[in-house]
């Protein structure tokens, strides 16, 4: 078992969820098939709204697959009555209230009682709008709570919120509301949808969430009734790292019986249905997926657990992703620390032995806006969980080398293991726990997740991707680990890891046994160097624990021990099943049967425990060793739990000799096949055949620390004869950085790409060209912060040809047809807008952007500012009038490329804004057909945007990816992009884009009557601000004076506080700051400088 043991007592029942819903979909171009595993799936929120806004869905629609899994049965038994109530209803407003009042409405008993008030944690379900929300959030929760609905008080419980696992109560987490659940972004801003105008009371507020979930649900009916659906919804009841572990079991064997149990606390294995998952079922369920999402599970089971299980199940693809997004405390600071505290290790490292990234650290920009977080954590409410958007993807390679082996230096990868071991117990470092002994450092080394078994998992995976000298690497690590002084209970653990180490075939460090040498053994056949020990603790034993209230006990770990005198070894791993024993035979080596016992907690039967241990350990001493279940002492089980169970909090301890409680044999008395199928589902993960040499390899370099990854090297290795030759009689290799990954090499007639999985400092490249040996090697330092970056990206928004299909990387796609349209053209304030448009940059840009100097600047903060003007000219300056924008580049000639903005719009799940626009990239072969249209658009109605050269490239390389992430229509077999690469050219006069999308679906474009002609040459694309990646430190400093929002939450005067005087003065520079006379603007100027630098 990966995780530790927790005692079960303490959980809550989350029925709705507590985040806005996503598109899952999002990152899959519109060809691509979805295959979604859900684990921690909870409520069908984003299922729905994936089916109503899903980009797949415009022409042929995309075959939709989810699987589902959650260890809490009510939780899929209410979404699977909310399914069947959406598909067999008519779908009129009266009917849709029902389900509503079905699915969210409960009733509150006398025994009910609600310990916190104003819970305020709507703001992240309002994005942008934040700030709009005051306290109709607050509010809201404190309405639902006292009536249990969201409409008039209810008289009867509801029945799905009064089952769960914790029994025949009410216990709904006490943040519940169906609120968070929703995009308050709609309400709260002035579209042209309902409502329409921006919400002030909380009623309000409900009709218009109503409205979201009205629409949702049609749209799923509408999908479910289709001729073809192309739509299937599964379920598994169970622990994700389990399901996970059974897939990939099914996945490589072939067998639907996996062995795995289903839950940590059992003896029900997990046996998948032979319908769906045998290797002969007509319609094969799926065992790979490109889309995984784990909700914020990683808080629960820890972030190296997910990414364990999950990353086998991960499709080998390029638009495949992994979500393990998180809900902690800390606000945004240092980001980038809890992210390396989280993995334990170096993050170019791990994601080179786990095949995937964390999509941060592939690029500085985003399409994605986390500033909402960062605002309300680090101004008003600090001790807000702060939701951290974690995704990982495939390791970026345009092409997937299975051939291609990872090479690193046998000590020092040793080295790098032994520091990640340190990492993962590092709450076994008393000395330096004492030392940072703050209450936060206190609760966070209470979140223990790792056990000696997560570790080796981790070395098994390694094992199977590293070409080394394995037996020197584990020979150095476990030298280190033995002679370390560090981890006080680092060696009462020794023998856990010696144990997982030998059950993977990872490390075999364990002494022979002998049969004779011990009175337990006596009979055997042989003794392996494993066997499972079982106790047996009576259940008069529990009753102190089981008696104690759960917020007492809260989630202690449980363990087993051996203890023989001053000698206490730690085995973490082990399983707990309610039942009795059944012996079979008792002359030779018994049989050890365990009758599971149904009503588990709530029945009587004795406890039965199990784990696996080095037999040597049994030959020493035998009738001294006591065979122990205790709860693993922390600070906060210590105080709860010393004083009645003693200072080792022992729950049990049984002699090894006695023949009642203690049994010892070979196998798990369950699972008799466990020990055999796991070395076979770990090996089976080596990647190449070592008789077939590979001609490309990557080899990682350390830094002196021998923990962090320096450099790659590339090598590849010439075959060719005359390649040879030519490299051998002095031919010149040149090597030349082609994208962020890939470098070209070419001498003579010879050309090769040589790409690496991870961005690099191609500035810094070294060339080795070995002519007597007949390779070339590129060894680059790793970018592993992709600002430290010396120049703009090569390759800033990069697409793939995948199958010739285009694949968008760090861009999302989105169905802009189905995004509610703000109003800008109302009397309503858009204050809310140029502050979020300015949070776009982070602080080194708002001081780059201050500078007088265009050039100086440099170029992403020049494109960003150039977006945020079209976005604020046509937004606020404007009113929603149609906007044609020409980026103009003064040495070229002028215009080189027009956008006609129709339209702004709410991308909700992005927290930000999108202009859906029309971009015509004014080509040398198109002029003459054009030339007379361009000249009637009045200068008056035309926004030129100056760029200089390098931004000129920068939009060539971005305008595809804006075209492509709202594409509706099918690229033909003819495309640019196949032919001439993407983007299709980014010199002056010719277009970037492929024609394929020319002309269709233009949105609102074709009704602006001055723009008709130019109809069948344009292309829509969706137009909008670029973030910084979410661990970059500094983003949004200048927003964090509080006088600052409260300037756009009210009509006040910055300085004085006062209205105006009749009316206030807006700051003529950024057109936000609002004052009561000229003498407050000039005494708050001080203040004020760099905000307005950053709005202006």
């Amino acid at each position: 078992m990966a995780h530790l043991l927790l005692w079960p007592k303490k959980q809550f029942f989350y029925p709705v969820g507590n985040t806005p819903a996503t598109c899952f979909t999002q990152h899959l171009a519109p060809e691509d098939a979805a295959d979604v595993l859900l684990l921690g799936c909870g409520d069908p929120r984003s299922i729905m709204f994936t089916v109503h806004v899903d980009l797949g869905g415009v022409t042929d629609k995309r075959a939709l697959d989810f699987t589902c899994c959650d260890t809490e049965p009510a939780v899929l038994a209410r979404n699977i009555i909310l399914f069947t109530m959406v598909a067999d209803s008519d779908p009129n407003d009266a009917m849709l209230d029902n389900i509503w009042n079905i699915f969210y409405h409960f009733y509150l008993d006398k025994d009910v009682s609600r310990t916190q008030k104003g819970i305020t944690t709507a703001f992240r379900s309002a994005g942008p709008l934040w700030l709009n929300l005051e306290s109709m959030g607050a509010d809201h929760f404190d309405k639902f709570w006292t009536t249990g609905t969201t409409s008039k008080a209810a008289s009867h419980i509801n029945p799905t919120f009064a089952y769960s696992l914790s029994g025949r109560k009410f216990n709904t987490h006490y943040g519940t509301d169906p609120l968070l659940s929703y995009h308050l972004a709609v309400p709260l801003a002035p579209t042209k949808q309902p409502p329409r105008s921006p919400v002030t009371k909380v009623d309000e507020l409900d009709k218009a969430i109503k409205v979201q979930f009205r629409a949702w649900c049609t749209s799923l009916r509408t999908r479910l009734l289709a001729k073809m659906p192309k739509f299937v919804i599964r379920y598994f009841v169970g622990e994700a790292l389990a399901f996970c572990q059974a897939l990939h079991h099914c996945r490589l064997l072939d067998t639907t019986e996996t062995g795995v149990y289903t839950t940590p606390w059992g003896g029900s294995k997990i046996h998948l249905r032979d319908e769906d998952y045998s290797p002969d079922a007509p319609n094969r369920a799926p065992l790979s997926f490109n889309i995984i999402d784990t909700s914020n599970l990683s808080d629960h089971l820890g972030l190296l657990n997910v990414l364990f299980a999950t990353t086998h199940l991960l499709r080998d693809s390029w638009s495949s992703i992994l979500h393990t997004h998180s809900l902690h405390s800390g606000g945004h600071k240092n980001l980038q620390k809890g992210l390396l505290m989280k993995t334990c290790a170096d993050i170019p490292m791990l994601s080179l032995l786990l095949g995937v990234v964390p999509c941060r650290h592939l690029s500085e920009i985003t399409s994605v806006s986390s500033t909402h977080e960062i605002l309300r954590v680090s101004t008003i409410e600090p001790t807000t969980l702060f939701y951290d958007l974690l995704s990982w993807k495939k390791t970026l390679k345009q092409k997937k080398s299975t051939d291609e082996p990872l090479r690193c230096n046998a000590d020092q990868l040793g080295d790098f293991f032994f520091a990640m071991y340190l990492k993962m117990f590092a709450d076994e470092n008393e000395k330096e726990t004492l030392q940072n002994a703050s209450m936060g450092r206190l609760q966070w080394s209470e979140a223990l997740h790792y056990s000696r078994h997560s570790f080796v998992a981790f070395l098994d995976l390694a094992k199977s991707r590293v070409e080394t000298d394995w037996t020197k690497t584990m020979k150095h690590l476990i030298s280190r680990i033995e002679s370390d002084q560090t981890l006080h209970m680092g060696l009462n653990n020794y023998q856990d890891l010696c144990c997982s180490l030998h059950l993977r075939k990872v490390e075999s460090c364990l002494p022979h046994v002998l049969q004779a040498s011990s009175y337990l053994f006596q009979g055997w056949k042989d003794v392996p160097k494993v066997v499972c020990v079982v106790l047996v603790v009576p259940r008069q034993s529990l009753k102190y624990v089981e008696d104690m209230h759960p917020d007492k006990i809260m989630i202690p770990i449980l363990q087993c021990e051996t203890r023989n005198g001053v000698v206490q070894n730690v085995f973490s791993s082990i399983r707990p099943i309610f039942g009795s024993v059944e012996i079979q035979g008792r002359s030779t080596e018994s049989k050890i049967n365990i009758r599971e016992d149904a009503e588990g907690w709530d029945g009587s039967s004795p406890l039965i425990v199990s784990f696996y241990a080095p037999a040597w350990i049994f030959t020493v001493s035998p009738s001294s060793i006591q065979v122990v279940l205790s709860f693993r002492p922390t600070p906060s089980s210590a105080m709860c739990l010393m004083p009645k169970l003693g200072m080792f909090l022992t729950v049990y301890s049984a002699s090894a000799m006695d023949r009642e409680h203690v049994f010892v044999t070979r196998h798990r008395p369950d699972n008799q096949d466990e020990i055999q199928s796991l070395p076979v589902v770990s090996r089976t993960l080596k990647l190449r055949n070592p008789s077939s040499p590979a001609l490309e390899s990557l080899t990682m370099n350390f830094d002196t620390s021998h923990t962090q990854a320096y450099s790659l090297t590339k090598r590849i290795d010439l075959k060719n004869l005359t390649d040879r030759n030519s490299l051998a009689a002095g031919a010149t290799v040149v090597t030349k950085q082609i994208s962020d990954l890939a470098f070209l090499v070419t001498f003579d007639k010879y050309q090769k790409v040589l790409e690496f999985p991870f961005l690099v400092d191609g500035s810094r490249m070294k060339t080795r060209i070995a002519r007597k040996s007949f390779y070339v090697e590129l060894e680059a330092p790793i970018l592993a912060d992709p600002l430290n970056r010396t120049k703009f990206s090569l390759d800033a928004f990069p697409i793939i040809l995948d199958e010739s299909f285009p694949k968008l990387s760090n861009i999302h796609y989105l169905h802009l047809d189905r995004l509610p349209t703000l109003d800008v053209a109302s009397n309503y304030k858009l204050d809310w807008l140029s502050v979020h448009l300015g949070m776009a940059f982070s602080d080194s840009e708002k001081s780059a952007k201050a500078k007088s100097n265009q050039k100086e600047r440099g170029t992403l903060v020049n494109l960003k500012e150039s977006i945020s003007a079209i976005l604020i000219e046509f937004s606020i300056d404007r009113k929603g009038q149609p906007l044609a924008v020409g980026l103009s580049n003064s040495s070229r000639g002028g215009i080189h490329t027009l956008i006609f903005v129709s339209e702004v719009k709410l991308d909700l799940t992005s927290n930000t804004v999108v202009a859906d626009a029309c971009v015509l990239p004014l080509t040398d072969s198109m002029m003459p057909l054009i030339d007379t249209d361009l000249r009637k658009i009045p200068n008056s109605s035309l926004l030129q945007v100056a760029t200089l050269e390098d931004e000129v490239i920068a939009w060539k390389q971005l305008l595809p990816a804006f075209a492509e992430r709202c594409r509706t229509w099918k690229h033909t077999v003819n495309c640019e992009y196949i032919s001439k690469g993407i983007p299709v050219s980014v010199e002056y006069g010719e277009s970037t884009l492929c024609g394929c999308g020319q002309g269709k679906n233009l949105g609102l474009f074709s009704q602006t009557s001055a723009w008709k002609n130019f109809a069948p040459f344009v292309t829509r694309i969706a137009l909008a601000p670029l973030f910084s990646t979410s661990f970059l430190q500094g983003t949004l400093s200048a927003f964090l004076d509080t006088s600052n929002l409260d300037t756009i939450r009210e009509e006040r005067c910055r300085q004085c506080g006062k209205p105006g005087n009749p009316k206030l003065l807006v700051c003529g520079a950024c057109k936000v700051a609002k004052y009561c006379s000229a003498v407050c603007q000039k005494a708050d100027w001080k203040k004020h400088k760099a905000l307005c630098t950053v709005t202006k």
